[in-house]
């Protein structure tokens, strides 16, 4: 399982209805292997967002934003597939795209939770099983690592609009 690989899986459940249950079922017509690697990437495209001016992006559009949500936002980005992800990480201002004021962005489709279901079906084992499974298969050290860049005050319109200036425009329009 490589990136293509995955991305190409996430993005041929999008619109569906059950749409991690979707997913599931096409890991499951892999290896027990491949779906935990199917996880780490999962894990690793976490990771990758991990980034302090996303993170203000996610506080702006939702209207706040706690560790969970931070957490549950970058599950969102991957839902909207690779495009949308990649230019998040790299530009968080470009997710004024994609947004509507009013409406929160998160992890709502629980693809997360694919993986989990399809190796537990495939191999007849635990859920904790899975997660040692992936602990075992893990070779990366960072991923409990802090968020990437400098932090500001988010809550701050002026560093909002200095920062995010797309996003503040579509999303701070009615304050002065």
């Amino acid at each position: 399982m490589d990136y293509l690989q995955f991305w190409h899986l996430v993005d041929s459940t999008r619109g569906q209805p059950d749409r991690a249950e979707k997913l599931s079922e096409l890991l499951q017509q892999h290896t027990a292997e491949e779906i935990v690697q199917f996880r780490l990437l999962y894990d690793d495209l976490i990771q990758t967002a991990n980034k302090v001016d996303l993170w203000g992006a996610a506080y702006a559009i939702n209207g706040g934003c706690s560790d969970d949500g931070f957490y549950y936002f970058r599950e969102a980005l991957i839902e909207l597939g690779r495009p949308t992800f990649e230019s998040a990480v790299k530009e968080p201002d470009s997710l004024a795209d994609c947004v509507r004021p009013g409406e929160v962005m998160d992890g709502n489709e629980g693809l997360g939770n694919a993986p989990t279901m399809a190796w537990t079906a495939k191999t007849g084992q635990t859920e904790e099983q899975f997660y040692e499974a992936v602990d075992r298969a893990d070779t990366r050290n960072d991923r409990g690592d802090g968020e990437e860049g400098e932090w500001w005050p988010f809550d701050d319109p002026a560093e909002v609009r200095h920062r995010l200036p797309k996003l503040a425009a579509k999303l701070l329009a009615h304050e002065g």
